[in-house]
């Protein structure tokens, strides 16, 4: 039984060290590629609060240094373009402003009209039961 233990340790040790250094390879993927989307959120926040606090050369020097690396690099272009659609869907999604007051009237109305067409159709089928 103690030989049999042994031979496992042996044959299941690779494989631990092989599992182990997968882990360690994931570990720093997922950390490259965090640190990476995070870099370009942080920026992409400097970006849109830069017209409010800071001084306008500071703000003119880091849109031209965004520009300069957007004509570069695709992976930047990508980044951008898809942070300010969140961005800005996160506004959109708000503006223009709905009118809770006339949704409401507008739903009452659809509902009100509705009933009609029912009231309607059963009354039709009615008279077409009482004319057969």
């Amino acid at each position: 039984m103690l030989a049999a233990r042994k031979a496992l340790r042996v044959i299941v040790f690779p494989f631990r060290v092989a599992w182990l250094l997968v882990l360690i390879a994931n570990c720093l993927a997922v950390s490259a590629a965090s640190l990476f989307f995070a870099s370009f959120v942080a920026y992409g926040i400097a970006l849109a609060i830069s017209y409010a606090f800071l001084p306008a050369e500071w703000t003119q020097a880091l849109w031209q240094w965004a520009a300069d690396l957007y004509a570069l690099s695709s992976w930047f272009k990508a980044a951008t373009i898809a942070f300010f659609t969140v961005l800005f869907s996160a506004i959109l999604r708000f503006w223009p402003a709905r009118d809770p007051v006339g949704d409401a009237a507008r739903e009452r109305e659809i509902t009100r009209l509705n009933d009609d067409l029912i009231a309607a159709r059963r009354q039709e089928q009615l008279r077409a039961k009482l004319r057969a």
